[in-house]
């Protein structure tokens, strides 16, 4: 990419600025006023010219993705869009405190933000003219929106304008008299009066009085009646002109802060990061109205800079030379040659020798710096600037300062021998999983029933409740509406029942339908339901078509129709068919489908964890708990990964990418996807540090590589259940691991599988899988999912294949989530229409679910903080060693902490 121009007196220039940027004198910034630079380029293509400079110098200052010094930079159509309608100070001074360099500590523009609230107020043409105490209510409003502890004061005080009087009696009267005059009024009333005294009153920090020509003193009047009174008369003039006063304002703001944050100390960690100047980089337009306006910001910047005293700024513009011009006496504009007029010229020479000799504050403000650009040498590329290099730091000046201030007390306390004892100490060796507290999820027992019998069974439920709504509803006693599932066909034989979803959906849906019809018996607010369970054959090969058809008896004249459930897989067809649905305006609510990528659009809604939530929970889990078992009984965490998955599988390609990304420390990939071959592709490790294989063997060859390499590393297993089977085949007596001890972490999929003890007899396998509900009986359970785990196990057996797999439990909060929209419909309608649902759906829904609470708040496609149970195969049964998220609405059933005496914080959605 093109560097700076090249040309005479271009180095020279490039290193006076650096320079300048970084001063070797830490009190120059404090001291030296540099003139604003304007760059010129002539000829043909002057605009691409101006650009190349530009660019230049902004990749000197933002080399690596990361701002080396504070700095913001407008391009032309910026200066353009804002010319004679907003101040370019707005975009400046917000830019400047965007991504500020690393471990400096953010900029304290307090007189800027005050000013722009001012200056946002007086442009909308909507707000009201205010007075004093209007105009001083709202600025505390913003400023409130930017403090947390001023926002808290203000909470305490009452949510409401009012001051939150809401509450019974004498409590309301309470907060009315006490809250709001102590929390509220007076915090405000104390803010108000302190900005009279530090922009009025003050004579070292009262910049605001010395631009409106104010006395200092006790006899100033208050800042916000004199600001009203200022946007009263700027609103009665041109509006350029009003542009352009709210400019100085603005400038002598930002400068009087920055000001303030240069100023050398050594004792303040924040003022000992202070050692550059800021810089802004103006790329004017072509256009006579941006470059005029760039032109007069330059000119404005010279006098506020003056005004304010405030040298640590560099600007520099950059322009075709045809488009500047100067303002005359008479208000019309001057050529290019006679803008030499209105500041220095010469060439990049003079102006790196002006940079380098800049002394003190001049008494006048000092005029713009013109340099010519040196006409571009052909086929050059330019030069390839080096970036400035400011001290970095180890530490962010608060961490410095808590870091300085334990270590001061440590040191003057007698607890500080007792915390260096403790630091000292061992640490934490105990493997997770074993704990004998723990409720296990015990090893359930494979039906005697044919898959397919269990399945119609199912299916025989759903039908009987069916008629029931057929005859309550038919004798007019009632609404019902249909809902429509969505799933797969069943496992052939019974051993494949341990991968497949078909029957616990049916089941969770039948004993929701049974559950809802009760209560809409009880209440007629509410919608009868019937379930119209279609099957899209084998792994939802048919999902896409069942979708078309469902769409087009949704659009049939009397259908009763309101939505879909289903989909347990992430497949690339169940993906589609939500698609189609979602283009038919039909809701759908997903079971256990948990890839992000599911979400199509505005109409599919979840009740599952995503995979993003879920991999950043094993990420954490994987790299912090002690899951490795070195073999003498001790564990400690990962310190690398594997993840294997299937770039043709939706759900195993997303969750393998998130975990790696998660997990850190560069997870090796191997790619497999059963039945096909790598096509040709290079088997071997890439660039990227992934490999495809065409084999089980080979996958668990290169799996036994990668352990022997480095025994703590963790196998993520995205793939799904059956091909791990496969896997642990070949890796127990093929591969040079044999004996050797093994540690996975699985998701979901695998559930199944586990608890019906598949992993069993293999004593060197150390797995931890993923679930979405509680084993039954454990102590954190709600209520709700107690009576669920009650009926499932009074209906289908306390040892049932998938008691406590949570696909059930899926399946229920699916038809819960999608009753109640109905419901919330019938009751302010009385119209129990899809749209009504989808509305329903929309302004959110809490309720508490089997699976865990439903917070699926307004905009939300997932309930907030969804339970996931992280369990850890053994001999005995499955026993959760990781639950994070909120099981119920109280805060008692909010798991926020896991580990040994709750020492990790669980990943929280924003």
């Amino acid at each position: 990419m093109p560097g700076f121009t090249e040309g005479e007196g271009a180095e020279e220039f490039i290193e006076a600025l650096k320079g300048a940027v970084v001063p070797r004198d830490r009190k120059a910034k404090g001291r030296d006023l540099l003139p604003p630079v304007l760059l010129l380029a002539d000829g043909e293509r002057a605009a691409a010219h101006a650009h190349q400079a530009m660019r230049g110098l902004r990749r000197m200052l933002y080399p690596d993705g990361a701002k080396r010094v504070p700095y913001a930079a407008l391009g032309p159509d910026e200066i353009r869009a804002a010319a004679g309608r907003r101040p370019l100070t707005l975009d400046l001074g917000r830019e400047l405190c965007v991504d500020v360099p690393r471990r400096t500590g953010r900029l304290r523009l307090t007189d800027f933000f005050l000013t722009r609230d001012i200056v946002e107020q007086a442009l909308d043409p909507r707000a009201p003219e205010p007075d004093g105490r209007a105009l001083r209510d709202h600025c505390y409003a913003q400023r409130i929106a930017r403090g947390p502890l001023l926002r808290a004061l203000w909470t305490l005080g009452g949510d409401s304008a009012e001051g939150g009087t809401a509450g019974p009696g004498w409590v309301a009267e309470l907060r009315r008299l006490l809250m709001r005059p102590l929390f509220q009024l007076l915090p405000r009333w104390w803010w108000g009066r302190r900005r009279t005294r530090l922009l009025l009153r003050s004579t070292r920090r009262g910049w605001y009085a010395d631009w409106r020509r104010i006395s200092h003193g006790r006899t100033a009047e208050d800042f916000f009646e004199n600001a009203a009174r200022l946007l009263r008369a700027e609103r009665g003039r041109d509006p350029e002109a009003a542009v352009g006063r709210w400019e100085e304002l603005l400038l002598h703001a930002l400068l009087a802060d920055l000001r303030r944050a240069a100023r050398p100390g050594r004792i303040s960690p924040w003022r000992r990061r202070r050692r550059t100047r800021c810089v802004f980089l103006l790329e004017l337009p072509e256009g006579a109205a941006g470059a005029a306006a760039g032109e007069r910001f330059l000119e404005w910047y010279a006098e506020a800079a003056r005004d304010t005293r405030c040298a640590a700024v560099v600007v520099v513009a950059a322009s075709p030379a045809g488009a500047v011009g100067v303002s005359r006496a008479d208000g019309a504009a001057s050529s290019p040659a006679d803008g030499a007029t209105a500041g220095e010229s010469g060439g990049l020479g003079r102006a790196a020798a002006r940079l380098r000799g800049a002394s003190g504050m001049p008494s006048r403000a000092p005029r713009p710096l013109r340099a010519a650009l040196p006409a571009p040498v052909p086929e050059s590329e330019g030069l390839d600037l080096d970036p400035v290099s400011p001290r970095t730091f180890r530490l962010g000046p608060a961490a410095e300062l808590a870091l300085t201030g334990v270590v001061v007390a440590a040191l003057l306390s007698a607890p500080g021998v007792w915390l260096l004892d403790r630091v000292t100490d061992e640490p934490d060796r105990g493997c997770l999983g074993g704990a004998s507290s723990e409720v296990v999820a015990g090893r359930p027992e494979l039906s005697a029933d044919s898959p397919r019998k269990q399945y119609e069974d199912a299916r025989r439920l759903i039908r009987e409740e069916n008629a029931r709504v057929d005859r309550e509803v038919g004798d007019g006693d009632g609404t019902a509406r249909t809902v429509v599932h969505i799933g797969s066909d069943v496992a052939a034989d019974p051993e494949g029942q341990r991968y497949n979803a078909a029957v616990p959906e049916l089941r969770g849906i039948a004993l929701a339908q049974r559950a809802l019809n009760d209560e809409a018996r009880n209440d007629s607010q509410k919608v009868w339901l019937r379930v119209d369970s279609r099957n899209a054959g084998d792994d939802f090969a048919n999902a896409p078509r069942i979708a078309r058809q469902v769409a087009e008896d949704a659009r049939k004249k009397g259908s009763r129709i309101i939505g879909v459930v289903g989909f347990s897989k992430s497949l690339k067809q169940t993906q589609e068919a939500v698609r189609i649905l979602g283009g038919a305006r039909i809701p759908v609510v997903g079971t256990t489908a948990t890839a992000d990528l599911m979400q199509v659009d505005g109409y599919y809604r979840r009740v599952a964890p995503t995979d993003s939530r879920e991999a950043a929970i094993e990420a954490d889990f994987a790299r912090r708990g002690n899951i490795m078992d070195d073999g003498t009984g001790s564990c400690s965490p990962a310190r690398a990964a594997v993840v294997v998955k299937d770039p043709r599988d939706l759900y195993s390609d997303e969750i393998g990418t998130l975990f790696a990304e998660r997990f850190g420390a560069r997870p090796f990939t191997l790619e497999y996807t059963p039945g096909g071959r790598s096509g040709g592709i290079a088997q071997g490790p890439g660039q990227d540090g992934v490999a495809r294989k065409d084999s089980i063997g080979e996958l668990a060859d290169a799996v036994c590589e990668r352990v022997i390499s480095n025994p703590r590393t963790v196998v993520y297993w995205a793939s799904r259940a059956l091909q791990f089977s496969a896997f642990l085949d070949d890796f127990g007596d093929n591969t040079a691991c044999e004996g050797r001890k093994l540690t996975v972490l699985g998701g979901n999929d695998l559930t199944t599988a586990a608890l019906a003890g598949e992993y069993a007899d293999r004593p060197w396998l150390r797995l931890y899988h993923t679930v979405h509900v509680l084993p039954a009986g454990h102590p954190r359970l709600s209520d709700i999912a107690k009576k669920f785990n009650a009926d499932y196990a009074r209906d289908f057996g306390s040892h049932d294949l998938w008691r406590d797999d949570g696909r059930a439990a899926l399946a229920y909060d699916a038809m819960q989530l999608m009753a109640e929209a109905a419901n919330r419909a019938f009751r302010s309608t009385d119209n129990v229409e899809r749209s009504n649902v989808q509305i329903g759906l929309d302004n959110g829904i809490r309720k508490q679910g089997a699976s865990g609470y439903l917070d699926v708040g307004r905009g939300r496609s997932v309930p907030r903080d969804k339970p996931l149970v992280i369990l850890h195969h053994t001999d005995r049964g499955s026993e959760p060693v990781l639950y994070c998220g909120a099981f119920t609405q109280n805060p008692a059933g909010r798991a926020t902490h896991w580990g040994p005496r709750g020492k990790f914080s669980c990943p929280r959605d924003s």
